[in-house]
């Protein structure tokens, strides 16, 4: 790609450098404006006005109320060859996978209600900004906690509840629904290509319902800068204890003002990443640094595997950066606490506002993501560009939106502040960490064989080391721009009841020896606690697997790129973990440009 680092660090949201220019004239200047009506998908000029609502009957509440997020089966035609994710069937909401609430995370009613396909509003783009700059702006802190308080106001039972709110992501995380046409096939908003379609837009109706409730249609929420420095710490914005923002449900060890944040963080790890100061800032921002380079060629490493409708979710790896939002719900969450919440578990997650400000820097990281590939379609499959989801609206409307309208940030109207990307350039060699250091110098040359046929359970006191022969050495540029070499971790089975966490380090061997260094850092497993109860008598297992890229880290590895084999070691850190399998195989990339 021609894109010089320079360039990238001054115009990274979507279409940040045209967007700079409108804003820069909004005063003098109509702003440009994009048309995102159904059968439109070109940008157009013209100022406009939102078109007037189309005359389709109100709802009532408690109609409203049930299409927080689903679809009736008989809104829906059959699929024929197609097979995108549809919303479900409504009237077959079931108690969820929760721990508040005894699961009832359900709409409370039931009714007929008219659905309408979403006009994207024509508003001026909003701009979202971090976290940390918006402490000291008292104007927008006003609107934000009246916004809040004002949601947090409203009847139980009205859609924009703070709380029915937040229940839109526990029926859609924690299995309220079944697909249509199935009984045990789930609807899952995580662990796949969907996961972060589906938070842009409940980042997005979110966002407007807070506008709307203060009367400010320029309303956005902010962005927590975790891969800045200068954000790596909690947001001091929710901490403020007489504030709507506030929630004591959190880790008090980590709110505190001068804690940096550990992407390796884990539940029973006190040393996590086993980094403090600027080598523990250089650890999160190789972590992020390595994410992109890895993932660039091929999108489902960073987003997530393709989930078509009637598949299970079990054996499909998340993306990278859906690992690294776990890592960060798992550091706001109470680790003292039976379940985690609210952050440290996806059932009560929306019930904290850091929530919000979470997912908007990792809809942050997609869009930079889309900008570093050039804003290529990361899936031209029907089955991700037709997958439909329903939500209520700005306007107390039942609205259906779809995948495909929604990849390019441009049509919902906002934009990132632009901020400096640190981890974007080279950064320092990362030293090895005391938690490596202390495992690995108990260790001499030793022999390490092949993963073998049988599973094999990780020993939470031994990381678990094979050798991994690669398909082919030496690849040339041109080959490695055509394929990418994919490490895929199968059959991954966890507990259920409990996080867990293995990180994933690439060595080369020394002939049929290892070294005691672990090597360089690959990527991470991490899931956050999902069943508890009764539940966990039925389902108490989940089966995934985890898939990495290795083309750029391998040129970091001295003598890797020529060696016929690989050392890979797992290193659990926490969770009852087993895994079926490990290999290393070529996969053809979705570009032949060189990132």
């Amino acid at each position: 790609m021609a894109t010089s680092a320079s360039l990238l660090l001054s115009c990274t949201p979507s279409s940040a450098c045209l967007r700079q220019r409108e804003r820069s004239h909004r005063r003098d200047v109509a702003p440009f404006r994009v048309s995102c009506r159904k059968g439109s998908g070109e940008p157009r000029q013209g100022a406009g006005k939102p078109r007037p609502e189309s005359g389709a009957p109100l709802l009532d509440r408690r109609d409203m109320i049930i299409g927080l997020g689903g679809l009736y089966g008989a809104a829906a035609g059959p699929m024929a060859l197609a097979n995108p994710i549809v919303p479900p069937d409504l009237t077959k909401c079931k108690t969820a996978e929760a721990p508040t609430l005894d699961g009832k995370c359900c709409p409370p009613y039931t009714g007929t209600e008219t659905i309408v396909d979403y006009d994207f509003p024509a508003t001026a783009i909003r701009v979202r900004r971090a976290a940390h700059h918006v402490i000291d702006d008292e104007d927008y802190m006003a609107k934000y906690r009246e916004a809040v308080r004002k949601m947090k106001e409203l009847p139980a039972d009205h859609p924009w509840n703070y709380y029915q709110q937040a229940n839109v992501h526990c029926q859609y995380c924690n299995d309220a629904y079944d697909q249509q046409g199935t009984t045990d096939v789930p609807v899952q908003v995580h662990y796949s290509w969907i996961f972060l379609p589906w938070h842009r837009y409940y980042l997005h109706f979110y966002e407007r319902i807070l506008g709307k409730l203060i009367g400010d249609d320029t309303f956005t929420i902010p962005f927590w800068n975790f891969d800045n420095p200068a954000g790596m710490t909690y947001p001091q914005i929710f901490q403020e204890l007489n504030s709507p923002l506030y929630d004591p449900e959190r880790d008090q060890a980590h709110v505190k003002p001068d804690v940096l944040m550990d992407l390796k963080y884990t539940y029973g790890k006190t040393a996590g990443s086993g980094f403090v100061g600027q080598e523990l800032i250089n650890s999160n921002l190789d972590y992020i640094k390595k994410t992109f380079d890895n993932s660039l060629p091929l999108p489902e490493l960073f987003m997530g595997e393709q989930l078509r409708a009637g598949e299970l979710k079990e054996n499909v790896s998340s993306g990278q950066l859906e690992v690294i939002h776990n890592s960060v719900h798992m550091w706001v969450g109470p680790p003292e606490t039976t379940y985690h919440v609210n952050m440290g578990n996806f059932s009560t997650a929306a019930r904290d506002s850091t929530f919000f400000s979470l997912h908007c820097n990792v809809d942050r990281l997609w869009d930079i993501y889309r900008h570093l590939r050039g804003n290529r379609l990361e899936f031209n499959d029907p089955d991700w560009l037709d997958s439909t989801f329903l939500f209520i609206d700005e306007n107390e409307r039942l609205v259906r939106v779809k995948l495909g309208d929604c990849v390019d940030a441009n049509r919902l109207w906002y934009m990132y502040e632009q901020v400096s990307l640190p981890w974007l350039g080279k950064l320092p060699k990362q030293k090895k960490s005391e938690t490596t250091d202390k495992a690995t110098t108990q260790l001499s040359l030793t022999r390490v064989g092949e993963f073998g046929s049988a599973p094999q359970k990780l020993d939470p006191n031994t990381p678990l080391r094979v050798v991994v022969s690669r398909p082919k050495k030496s690849r040339k540029k041109s080959e490695k721009e055509e394929k990418l070499e994919v490490l895929t971790i199968k059959d991954i089975e966890v507990s259920l009841s409990e996080a867990s966490r293995f990180d994933v380090y690439i060595a080369t061997p020394y002939g049929d020896l290892a070294g005691p260094d672990f090597g360089e850092f690959a990527g991470s497993f991490v899931r956050l606690q999902h069943m508890m109860g009764d539940k966990l008598l039925k389902k108490m297992v989940k089966k995934t697997k985890l898939k990495l890229g290795l083309n750029k880290l391998l040129e970091d590895i001295e003598g890797a790129e020529d060696a016929e084999k690989l050392v890979v070691t797992l290193v659990p850190r926490s969770g009852d973990v087993t895994v079926g399998g490990v290999n290393i195989k070529l996969v053809e990339t979705d570009t032949s440009t060189t990132f």
